[in-house]
């Protein structure tokens, strides 16, 4: 798949509905973690599913994986990313299973759900070697139920050229955002930002800045929804100021490829993107454009933090797996910061293991330390099996917000209503 369509992993990917026989009727006794897995080499067939380009490439570095332990024997199947929700449910609920699986961190919850996902085995990693917010974004209800792999994350990238012709440098807090955006329009630009008003997934636009003013849009047990604070009005407020000072168009892009030419163009000045978006430019306005007039920096912090999104994706194994222990070695060799360093290498896609960013590119290029940086702060949605519901009144709220029809508060009010009328999944 392309840098851009790793959002999908993130939070668009197709709704998984819990249905069907098999596991799916088995409730939410999950159970807990197995047995540990010991230190010996894996042995035997592992069957692997990993998806779009991921399952396309990993046999490039499953070759590796092979040298160390030259009695087992991987095979990967490539599926297609639109087809995986249903595949997944499908083997779940058969149990027919293969032993391992790429699981977008979005879906995770609903997978844990069916109580098909073995529980990562204790000490298997050290959970500290990852960045924060992938580890969250990996564990249900306090347990954990997969390894992150892969990670992505936004961050602001604006006409660098148009910025120096203004006399600014990037803004690194809230108050200085305004001040920075106006700018770049007096050089030129119709907008100063192009932020998301109501296209899908745009909550991973807009929750950011709720938690950049020390929102939690869940209780500490995760109980129950917590929209309707002091902190998210403020989040939203801020983001509504965009629109109302016209620094944004009321009017964001809806569809992939959009905003790009524009930014080109110097009629947008500033986006906020992730890692996918620097090779979006290069074909838009070509390398020299990206070298010569790109800029990116970490997003400005609020009263809180800086905190973004974090996306990526995770490594599973199947309660009904037949090579267990095997599975979890491929899981525990993915993870070592030497292997996360060539994924990147063949792929591109981030490390989730932090001590993998100090070799090679991923140690020098300057747009990756930004992201280096923002991934500390970092947050994933919540992990409950209803917030792809949730965040679909959140996008709809948004967008009323955006386009001046209705105010924060009375969204917000919106949101908090219809997210207890969802619930949290809980225990079913």
């Amino acid at each position: 798949m392309t840098k851009f369509s790793k959002v999908l992993v993130g939070g668009v990917a197709a709704t998984l509905i819990l249905t069907g026989c098999g596991r799916a009727d088995k409730g939410t006794d999950r159970g807990s973690a197995g047995a540990p897995i010991d230190g010996s080499p894996a042995t035997g067939d592992i069957s692997v599913w990993a998806m779009g380009t991921e399952g396309e490439l990993l046999p490039k570095l499953v070759a590796g994986f092979k040298k160390k332990n030259p009695d087992a024997k991987v095979h990967v199947t490539a599926v297609p990313w639109q087809d995986y929700t249903k595949k997944v449910e499908t083997a779940i609920a058969s149990g027919d299973t293969p032993d391992a699986t790429l699981v977008g961190s979005a879906d995770l919850a609903n997978f844990a759900a069916t109580g098909g996902l073995d529980q990562v085995p204790p000490k298997l990693v050290d959970a500290s070697a990852f960045y924060s917010g992938a580890v969250r974004s990996a564990t249900v209800d306090g347990a954990a139920y997969a390894v992150p792999w892969y990670v992505e994350t936004r961050s602001l990238y604006y006409r660098k050229d148009m910025a120096q012709a203004a006399g600014v440098s990037a803004p690194k807090t809230w108050s200085e955002y305004p001040t920075f955006l106006a700018a770049l329009q007096k050089k030129g630009a119709k907008w100063g930002l192009s932020l998301p008003t109501g296209a899908a997934s745009t909550w991973q636009g807009v929750l950011p800045f709720m938690w950049q003013a020390g929102a939690g849009v869940m209780n500490g047990d995760r109980t129950k929804f917590t929209f309707d604070t002091p902190e998210a009005l403020k989040g939203l407020k801020f983001y509504q100021s965009f629109f109302t000072s016209k620094l944004a168009s009321r009017n964001g892009p809806v569809s992939l490829g959009e905003i790009e030419p524009q930014f080109v163009a110097g009629s947008t000045a500033a986006l906020i993107s992730g890692p996918w978006e620097t090779g979006l430019l290069k074909s838009a306005g070509g390398a020299s454009f990206v070298g010569d007039k790109v800029g990116i920096a970490p997003l400005p912090a609020g009263p809180k933090s800086n905190a973004s999104y974090i996306g990526g994706g995770h490594w599973a194994v199947f309660k009904d797996a037949k090579n267990r222990d095997g599975g979890w070695k491929f899981v525990r060799w993915m993870s070592q910061p030497d292997v996360q360093k060539q994924w990147y290498d063949i792929s591109g896609d981030l490390p989730a293991v932090q001590s993998s960013w100090n070799q090679g590119e991923l140690a020098t290029d300057p747009f990756l330390a930004v992201f280096r940086s923002q991934l500390k702060t970092a947050q994933p949605g919540p992990n409950v099996t209803t917030w792809k519901q949730v965040t679909a009144v959140v996008d709809a709220e948004s967008e009323k917000v955006a386009k001046g029809v209705t105010s924060p508060k009375a969204a917000l009010r919106s949101i908090q209503a219809k997210a207890s009328t969802i619930g949290t999944g809980g225990p079913r």
